[in-house]
């Protein structure tokens, strides 16, 4: 066989063999470049910013991602965090504050009382009614004492007064008891100023949250709902920025956190001299002046004559 069929089955052999190889095992897989994993993965972030939230398990959306194509979400508000002033003022220093009630009758002092009979707070070691009771008639106006923006208006209060914790707890209880109705009507009004304006046992309330009042405005009427013995308006003030005082301890088995915000004794801040102020109040700063009528004649006796004496005509 010459030298160049020799070289020509050779070849063919190499090519045969080539051929098999590719059948029966295949070429060896490619890796992708480093570029096409970062753009991968880019691509997949960006899918996930647009598209569902990353978040774990129970984890609160967003706004952005809770928002309907076009509309903006409301901000998620915890009505526990502090949005106040880090630094109140003493409540002497408070201005522009008006009585919530015009010309009532003070019932129940920020004062001492006993637990079992509407104490409230611990202060000194001594359980403390925690606001003024003021009373006029069932249905009596009940006006904003400042200005300010409302909270919360209903039965389920209790997580706008302080607390330091979770009162959930309340709620649930009363739910399981099927009581939550036997709950106050209450407003709840940040001031503004780093206090809030409580207004319980209200008939009605006639305001809702995130409404913005103004010193004066009507926001519901006086009434008896909760645990009230008769028509009044149970008002407190709480620094929201002040020290923690201590809930009553017979409260903590139903559910009360431990601690609560300051209590404020309203009569520090609401003017005695206003012309609504309780009559007895005004009556402290301006005493009434002692009366200027003449004093009136002692009635005659029976001996005494009543037709008036006449004189005698002088003689001439």
């Amino acid at each position: 066989m010459t030298p160049i069929r020799l070289g020509l089955l050779a070849v063919a052999l190499v090519a045969l063999t080539g051929a098999v190889w590719i059948v029966f095992i295949g070429p060896e897989p490619s890796k992708p470049a480093p570029t096409q994993v970062a753009a991968a993965t880019s691509g997949s972030s960006a899918t996930t910013t647009a598209g569902t939230s990353a978040a774990p398990s129970g984890a609160l959306p967003s706004p952005v991602e809770s928002a309907t194509a076009g509309q903006s979400a409301p901000p998620v508000v915890n009505p526990l965090a502090k949005t106040v002033p880090a630094h109140s003022v003493d409540p002497a220093q408070l201005t522009g504050y008006i009585w919530p009630v015009n010309h009532a009758l003070i019932t129940t002092r920020f004062a001492p009382r006993p637990p079992t009979d509407g104490g409230f707070v611990m202060i000194n070691g001594v359980s403390y009614h925690d606001g003024v009771d003021l009373a006029t008639h069932c249905g009596d106006k009940v006006r904003a004492a400042h200005d300010g923006t409302v909270l919360y208006a209903g039965r389920d209060y209790d997580p706008y007064l302080g607390y330091q914790g979770d009162a959930e707890a309340i709620y649930s209880r009363l739910q399981r008891l099927g009581r939550t109705n036997e709950q106050a009507i209450v407003v709840v009004i940040d001031d503004g100023n780093g206090y809030r304006s409580v207004y319980v046992h209200l008939s009605e309330a006639d305001a809702e949250a995130g409404q913005v009042v103004q010193a004066g405005d009507v926001i519901g009427l006086e009434g008896e709902t909760g645990f009230a013995t008769g028509c009044h308006l149970h008002y407190t003030l709480i620094r929201m920025d002040g020290p923690w005082q201590q809930v009553v301890p017979r409260l903590l088995p139903f559910g009360y956190p431990p601690l609560v915000r300051e209590r404020i004794n309203p009569l520090d801040v609401l003017p005695w001299a206003d012309p609504d102020a309780p009559q007895v109040l005004q009556d402290k700063v301006n005493p009434p002046s002692p009366s200027t009528e003449p004093a009136t004649s002692p009635a005659p006796s029976s001996s005494e004559s009543a037709a008036p004496t006449i004189s005698p005509a002088p003689t001439q």
